[in-house]
């Protein structure tokens, strides 16, 4: 995530970085967004965690030649 140096917007991930999370709240208040609500987000999260988590284990699948696909020297 990139901050939009159009119009000077914080990204989330520049205000943890550099210690501007209450910079960052502001901005998004004043641009209308809301508290998110926890349940809503825990469950978003456990399903994005949870796909991440299935799509990980395709990814290690042995090769033709039986090897995992790690090499080594």
């Amino acid at each position: 995530m990139e901050s939009d140096k159009t119009n000077n917007c914080l990204s989330l991930a520049e205000a943890q970085v550099s210690g501007r999370l209450e910079e960052f709240i502001v901005q998004e208040e004043a641009r209308g967004v809301g508290p998110a609500d926890r349940q809503e987000l825990d469950e978003a999260l456990s399903r994005l965690i949870t796909a991440g988590k299935s799509g990980d284990r395709t990814s290690r699948s042995a090769s033709s030649d039986g090897l995992s696909g790690t090499k080594t020297r």
